[in-house]
């Protein structure tokens, strides 16, 4: 079987969880990737590029409701398939979707900025989360 595939590697700069049938949700996450280069000049600049990610896989979909926020470094690795459909003028439009199934892979490899930082909440959960693996090794 052959397949178009993906690996996008950024930070999340939009994060939505949706319900679907039944008890099942996605996530639809805007990544940010960029490049750099120097110009003629001997400047540096940078281009940043935006890619909407849907993840459909409900243990990925679960990771990213508990684990990701805006700012979160990502690699994902998924599917590429085309879409088109005609808009409200009768044209076709056409797109590419990003899509991680079961097949994929979301990975962090960053966290964001806790949303509790201000408030010093966010520094409790990972002390707990310690002590639990110190008793328990």
């Amino acid at each position: 079987m052959d397949r178009a595939s993906f690996e996008l590697v950024g930070n999340v700069g939009k994060l939505e969880i949706k319900p679907i049938k039944g008890d099942k949700k996605l996530a639809i996450v805007s990544i940010a990737t960029s490049e750099r280069w120097k110009t003629e000049g001997g400047d540096w600049t940078e281009k940043t590029y935006w890619h909407r990610v849907v993840v459909f896989a409900p243990a990925k979909v679960a990771l990213i409701e508990k684990a990701v926020q805006v700012g979160t470094r990502l690699r994902l690795v998924g599917q590429v398939r085309p879409n088109s459909w005609d808009d409200e003028r009768g044209n076709k439009r056409y797109s590419i979707e990003f899509v991680v199934t079961g097949f994929g892979d979301v990975e962090i490899l960053a966290r964001g900025k806790p949303k509790a930082e201000a408030d010093g909440e966010a520094a409790a959960p990972p002390a707990k989360a310690e002590k639990s693996r110190k008793k328990a090794a």
